[in-house]
């Protein structure tokens, strides 16, 4: 795994919950893998020995941040990605460079981010605050948990989609390439 990939799973692990309408399909890519790999114990360990630049006592890049999120609960771990993600958006929305007439559309899109956001940021706060606490849920425990941060996470997104489309209607071609594509050199 190159070290731009990397890079990009860890910022895009925690977009806030509509930023893949702000962020490129890749970044959206990236940061699926990322959410699913708590559930996966054990799999960054073995990428990042198998894979990746070595060094953190054998283990690759990938496989110590793997082993860092999990010393963390999973409310701490579920905020951290909220904040990359708010991350991802502040970064593409300052590289887009807005005019005085498009800034308004991106207020209007952020505000539907923010309280899309808050929703998820609540459901984070009903996470165990303690890290091993999750091993004590069943699996319809993590499934019904799963579910509810999807279920958030598409209703963000379905309501970001008008704001977001007026919003990108009014970029120019230079801007909507930035959008669609923020990690690109």
């Amino acid at each position: 795994m190159n070290r731009s990939m990397i890079a990009g799973i860890a910022l895009a692990a925690g977009m806030a919950i509509a930023a893949p309408a702000v962020v490129s399909a890749a970044a959206e890519d990236h940061a699926q893998i990322a959410q699913a790999e708590p559930e996966q114990h054990g799999m960054g360990g073995m990428r990042g020995m198998m894979g990746g630049r070595e060094g953190m006592g054998g283990m690759g890049h990938h496989g110590w941040m793997h082993e860092m999120m999990q010393r963390r609960s999973p409310r701490e771990r579920c905020e951290e990605r909220l904040a990359h993600r708010a991350g991802i958006i502040a970064y593409t929305v300052s590289k887009l460079n807005l005019t005085a007439e498009q800034k308004p559309l991106w207020d209007k899109l952020n505000g539907v981010i923010q309280t899309a956001g808050d929703k998820e940021r609540q459901l984070c706060a009903n996470l165990p605050a303690q890290a091993g606490q999750q091993g004590q849920a069943t699996i319809l425990d993590r499934m019904s948990r799963r579910e509810q941060f999807l279920s958030a996470r598409l209703q963000g997104l379905q309501q970001a989609r008008p704001a977001l489309e007026a919003l990108y209607q009014a970029l120019t071609p230079e801007q909507k390439a930035i959008i669609d594509h923020p990690f690109r050199r």
